[in-house]
């Protein structure tokens, strides 16, 4: 039986050897034109958060009663030159965009509005992202692309946004080749990252089926033959796309890093999905061994797919990103593939909800719709001072242009809260410590006689999940949780006690960074504790959801205490 495993381990290895690095990488300069460096022996460098001093020594005070020293990150926009690169050919073996494609690069335009000036042009593009059939809205911006006033090339690029992913490539390539005069640097790139993730978005899909029966004889034809030369050929692909993508910056490159893991991480599964003959699927020592072997040898390709996504996300985290379906499939893959290391670990948190976002004017309603790039680049930068227009940008994220002008701002009482929730939001989804601290700043600068309960509680969590990974490249590829600072809930536990309006989100809160925080080696009496905590908020939690989280939760930490001995 053992003759099949180094036939299956080759095609494994065709399509490991071709890309011995892993995907586009993060030079420690975000704006900087200096072509990344070769990082595939080491984790991806950081390019938000810049540490100035050490946390303060007592984290279990709550947050405002003494100076702390938090992180500052670095919000220096990136600086782009304009370099015209069409794009290349397809890699042989790439999926032809889909035929639905085909009715994005024909689309009529719809009626052209007057927008001549900035004013009316962002009315008529709040008028077109309104429209909710997507053809329709699609027609509408396509009658934008002449608008004089709104930055060259930008409303190509939100329509490539919009659509489907496969669909940009072709939706861009034009505009890509033979830009019009005096496009922005930015918005030229933008573009050529989302067409290098579309063809990224169709590598490493379909392939080859065999049919059954399997037996030996015929899988290990499909093996050497379509299997094998599939593989390779997705592999080379799939480098040629990820080199393409290396070369990018900021958003663009974010959003390719994240498609070429996915693409990487894509062909794994392909390799492993490959069935066995029925003499070798029934013997289970024999399987364990093979499937052992192959997962051996497919890690390297696994690695660089993680590492992919990593610097996805963390130029995604830089831009401001908070909701977007690339980071929903990033994270969710993170989590199934690295289960120990929970990228989405803060998902759980008992939080109050955050108010209604009431756009009430055209820069709000924008800010509430516009993926957060094309935010940054069409709103004035001061609009966040405005808590109507920082609540609707939380709706897709806090752009960078944004954050740089509200840190230089005297911000009103509830612009600073509302700045601190976006704050915590971002730390939630990407784990940097510097959102964390920013937040804790910004509650620790609410006059005493205007901090509300829900600011206390706020203040006692920021405070407890403070000092903790830098982000999620740096927990996932390297630093357990438990190793590190996050974890003083004193403050939450002194909310838990007084028994106030936010005492069993308190209660749940702490049990769950408790929880995730629990040192290696943790007896049994730290899980009891942790039980015993989540039962505590289990009686003070009012919504019925909320309570049975906490009582799983409960029982879940009691089995592990069981299960130690």
């Amino acid at each position: 039986m053992r003759r099949l495993f180094p036939l299956i381990l080759l095609v494994a290895m065709a399509g490991c050897s071709a890309s011995p690095t892993p995907g586009p990488q993060t030079p420690a300069n975000a704006g900087n034109e200096t072509p990344p460096p070769d990082t595939s022996k080491t984790p991806p460098p950081d390019t938000t958060a810049k540490p100035d001093a050490k946390p303060p020594p007592d984290q279990g005070k709550p947050v405002g009663v003494e100076k702390a020293a938090y992180r500052e990150e670095d919000l220096t926009e990136p600086k782009f030159d304009l370099v015209i690169t069409p794009l290349p050919a397809a890699p042989k073996g790439l999926a032809a965009a889909p035929k639905t494609c085909d009715a994005f690069v024909k689309r009529k335009p719809a009626a052209a509005p007057v927008c001549a000036e900035r004013a009316q042009a962002l009315e008529a593009l709040d008028k077109a992202l309104a429209e909710g059939n997507a053809d329709k809205r699609d027609a509408a911006l396509v009658g934008l692309e002449s608008c004089a006033g709104l930055p060259l090339g930008i409303t190509r690029a939100l329509r490539a946004e919009l659509a489907p992913t496969a669909c940009a490539d072709v939706i861009l390539e034009p505009v890509i080749a033979a830009p019009p005069k005096g496009i922005d640097g930015a918005v030229y790139t933008t573009m050529r990252g989302l067409a290098t993730a579309a063809r990224l978005s169709r590598a490493g899909d379909a392939p080859p089926k065999i049919a059954a029966p399997y037996d030996k004889k015929k899988l290990l034809a499909f093996i050497n033959g379509p299997m094998k030369d599939w593989v390779a050929e997705q592999a080379t692909a799939i480098q040629a796309l990820s080199n393409e993508g290396a070369g990018l910056r900021y958003y663009a490159r974010g959003v390719a890093a994240i498609e070429a893991g996915m693409a990487d991480l894509r062909l794994v599964e392909a390799v492993r999905a490959v069935p066995l003959p029925p003499e070798l699927a029934k013997e289970p020592e024999a399987r364990d061994i093979y499937y052992a072997e192959l997962d051996q040898t497919l890690d390297p390709r696994k690695d660089r797919g993680r590492d992919a996504v990593l610097v996805g996300l963390r130029d995604l985290a830089f831009v401001g990103v908070l909701r977007d379906a690339r980071i929903d499939r990033a994270r969710a893959l993170l989590a199934r593939l690295y289960g120990g290391r929970r990228i989405d670990a803060l998902d759980g948190l008992v939080v109050p909800p955050l108010p209604k976002a009431t756009p009430a004017d055209v820069q709000s309603r924008l800010a509430a719709k516009l993926p957060t790039f094309y935010a940054g680049q069409l709103l004035p930068k001061d609009a966040a001072t405005n808590p109507v227009v920082l609540r609707a940008l939380i709706e897709r994220g806090m752009p960078l242009p944004q954050r740089a002008a509200l840190k230089n701002e005297k911000l009103s009482d509830d612009a600073r809260r509302m700045y601190a929730r976006a704050r915590v939001e971002l730390g939630r989804v990407y784990l940097r410590a510097v959102d964390f601290d920013q937040a804790a700043s910004l509650y620790a600068g609410l006059p005493e006689g205007a901090r509300t309960d829900e600011d206390a509680f706020f203040a006692a969590l920021v405070t407890a999940l403070r000092n903790g990974p830098e982000d999620a490249a740096a927990m996932v590829r390297s630093a357990p949780v438990s190793m590190l600072g996050m974890g003083q809930i004193t403050a939450l536990d002194a909310l838990t006690k007084a028994k106030g309006p936010f005492a069993g989100a308190a209660a749940f809160d702490a049990a769950l960074i408790r929880q995730i925080t629990a040192p290696i080696g943790a007896d049994a009496s730290y899980f009891r504790d942790v039980a015993a905590r989540f039962r505590e908020a289990a009686g003070l939690l009012g919504d019925a959801a909320q309570r049975k989280a906490a009582e799983e939760r409960a029982k879940a930490a009691e089995l592990t205490a069981s299960a130690i001995r």
